[in-house]
């Protein structure tokens, strides 16, 4: 009766009336199969699809969340220095570099100090409890945060040799700021193992000045 009841409100046989007419009447096991397959098949699908949209979504806000702690890092560490903080990148211009020589050696001098600091951040990191930093590390630590939340200030400067240069580079170390002293390869240009360049900071302002202060931009 339900099957006579479909077929004439929907006339002639087509996939939709027959579903609907297996629905209804019941249907015998081989016409069942052919619902429940296309359906648990389709199930399956959507399942599978959901769940990898569920991961990346899960990535994108763990990796959201991650800035965001470290953003606000950065930015609580501006307010506790209390003031700007800077790099400078002190030259020899007894060395008579090219314009591009010095390019490069002023990066390579910034890149270390970075890359000191950041190693002392990824083993707090991935170490936290046994990673134990003493007072000057965690103060360069502060310092790099405040100096990487305010747009990583830096400003080259001269000095006229390497015995001015390396004073500069013992002060930095004296009153307690990040510091590198680049040698180069003497590829072009110098001798192998001439001091370049030194990085003075990231620190507070008002202590970088006290070191490099008095030089001359570059």
């Amino acid at each position: 009766m339900h099957s006579e009841v479909v077929g004439i409100v929907l006339g002639t046989s087509s996939p939709i009336v027959d579903t609907l007419r297996i629905i209804v009447s019941g249907g015998n096991d081989a016409e069942r199969v052919t619902i429940v397959k296309p359906f648990w098949s389709g199930f399956q699908a959507a399942f599978l699809f959901t769940f990898l949209l569920w991961l990346l979504m899960k990535g994108r806000m763990t990796l959201w969340c991650r800035w965001s702690v470290e953003r606000c890092k950065q930015v609580s560490s501006l307010a506790v220095v209390g003031e700007p903080v800077k790099m400078t990148l002190v030259v020899r211009k007894d060395l008579k570099m090219g314009n591009g020589k010095v390019a490069a050696q002023c990066a390579h001098a910034a890149v270390a100090v970075v890359e000191e600091i950041l190693s002392m951040k990824a083993s707090q990191l991935t170490a936290p409890t046994t990673s134990t930093l003493d007072s000057t590390s965690q103060l360069w630590l502060r310092w790099y945060d405040a100096w990487h939340a305010s747009g990583c200030s830096k400003v080259a400067l001269q000095c006229p040799d390497e015995e001015t240069m390396m004073a500069i580079a013992k002060h930095a170390k004296a009153v307690g700021l990040p510091y590198s002293v680049v040698r180069d390869a003497g590829r072009t240009q110098i001798a192998p193992g001439s001091k370049t360049v030194v990085a003075v900071g990231p620190g507070p302002k008002s202590l970088v000045d006290e070191v490099t202060g008095q030089l001359k931009l570059l």
